[in-house]
């Protein structure tokens, strides 16, 4: 039979452009990923063979592979896939691959190069005080905190489209800086900018799971961590966004520059605590004229900025009994919080060191020497230093001396099951308290009680989890108002 209606169907030029972009995405993705090693060599018939296309499809997918620099397309050799080090890292698609398979390397390199462009282009736009990037820019800064204030923002699902609309004003935003630094370099930089910026808010949104936390689960906590995007924006960023908008609008470039650089030192654990960076905002906002703000903005703004520039850091005590991981966290603690580190049991007498080596359980008058040098450290640390310092604190008596020293002191007791405890030490080799005082340190173990200054946290979390519930409440702890 013959008729058109009897023909094979033809596949659509739509449908074949949208199978090849497909084909380039697997292929793109198995690069990145490591799939399709360096140095391997891709033959149109093999790609035709693993994604049942058709040899033009083929070619063209490796041709537009070749376009991006992931493969290297040589007559009478074909496709040889290429290292890192040849890709076109700026191109949209291999930076949307990098995120799916590496998102933390990729999102660190986002991160650095906005923190290279986004504080010059604000100085830039200052300077250039365009009325139009002034508007829009203000106007931005105006709806996105309208919009982090949503009730609906942090519920998964009823806050979907809030959350759509915040990322797209957010990438305005920052689109609307590039382009008024008129320098044409920077705006064409503005689309990895606005990947980034979604990512953390579409991919990394701690709303997403049960249990939200303020950075992204890492091995290795510290200030180069670009955290998860919070269950609701952090009212600290939304007023840096104001400030940069309206330090553009006055012309401050200075300032314009050191509310871009709080921006995004915003987004990494503790890096906006860095005395540099506040001593920059603090420069900035001495020529800064809040009364150019909205009326309804200028109270809130001030009283942000006022808490951001003169926050104090309270000494922060990691506590517990042995074993329950005071030095780790501690050490990881410090570092977010970009504070010194002291390992109290440094503090302690030699003779006391020798007590526990030979299983003898510590009393009082024996802890009470080790407990005043601690308390000496601690006062020692000024407000603008801080101090995370590791003591087991089992007792209430012991912490209120330390409070003695420093009233606002913020306890952190990481709580261990006996068992778990006894594993662990009993596992860590040389050390100066053996496994068979681990019973005596629960005797003595007196938890914190309401009334205290501190948090009770499960020593069985992964450790960057725990940074990241210290880090939630002590920035609760020291916003204005509290």
């Amino acid at each position: 039979m013959t008729g058109p209606e009897f023909d094979p169907p033809v596949a659509s030029e739509d449908a074949l452009r949208g199978s090849t972009a497909k084909v380039v995405e697997q292929l793109g993705c198995q690069i990145v990923e490591g799939c399709k090693p360096r140095d391997q060599h891709l033959t149109v018939d093999a790609v035709m063979q693993e994604f049942g296309i058709t040899r033009p499809m083929a070619r063209e997918s490796l041709q537009t592979l070749h376009q991006k620099g992931l493969i290297n397309l040589q007559p009478r050799i074909g496709a040889t896939v290429q290292g890192l080090e040849r890709w076109d890292l700026l191109d949209p698609d291999v930076i949307a691959w990098r995120l799916e398979v590496a998102p933390d390397s990729q999102m660190r390199s986002l991160t650095e190069l906005r923190e290279v462009i986004e504080p010059r282009a604000a100085r830039l736009a200052a300077l250039s005080r365009s009325a139009e990037i002034c508007h829009d820019l203000t106007g931005h800064a105006r709806t996105l905190l309208a919009l982090s204030r949503d009730p609906d923002f942090a519920r998964p699902r009823e806050g979907a489209a809030i959350r759509r609309r915040f990322r797209d004003v957010d990438a305005a935003f920052h689109r609307t800086l590039l382009d008024g630094s008129r320098n044409e370099l920077f705006l064409h930089l503005a689309h990895p900018v606005v990947m980034a910026l979604n990512h953390r808010i579409d991919r990394n949104w701690a709303g997403t799971h049960q249990e939200a936390t303020v950075t992204p689960v890492r091995a290795v906590i510290g200030t180069d961590t670009v955290r998860s995007y919070p269950t609701r924006p952090e009212p600290i960023a939304m007023w840096l966004h104001m400030g940069l908008a309206y330090a553009v609008d006055q012309g401050l470039a200075t300032a314009a520059e050191a509310f871009a650089e709080a921006i995004l030192a915003e987004i990494r654990s503790g890096r906006l605590q860095d005395p540099a960076v506040r001593d920059r905002l603090r420069a900035g906002l001495d020529h800064f004229n809040a009364n150019g703000l909205p009326a309804a903005h200028r109270a809130g703004f001030q009283e942000a900025m006022a808490g951001l520039i003169h926050a104090r850091h309270a000494p922060v005590v990691v506590m517990g009994v042995s074993g329950c991981g005071k030095t780790t966290v501690g050490e990881f603690l410090a570092e977010s919080l970009r504070v010194p580190f002291e390992e109290g049991d440094h503090f302690h007498p030699r003779r006391n060191l020798e007590s526990m080596e030979d299983g003898n359980r510590l009393d009082d008058r024996s802890r009470s020497p080790w407990l005043a040098a601690i308390a000496r450290r601690m006062r020692a640390a000024g407000p603008e230093e801080g101090l995370v310092i590791t003591c087991s604190a089992l007792r209430r008596i012991y912490r209120e001396m330390l409070r003695v020293a420093q009233p606002d002191a913020f306890f952190v007791h990481l709580a261990l099951g006996q068992d778990e405890a006894a594993a662990r030490v009993a596992s860590r080799g040389a050390h100066f308290m053996p496994a068979s005082l681990v019973s005596s340190q629960f005797e003595d173990l007196e938890p914190l009680e309401d009334d205290e200054a501190g948090m009770t946290l499960d020593a069985t979390l992964p450790v960057e989890r725990i940074i990241a519930e210290v880090q939630t409440e002590l920035a609760r702890r020291t916003r204005p108002g509290r």
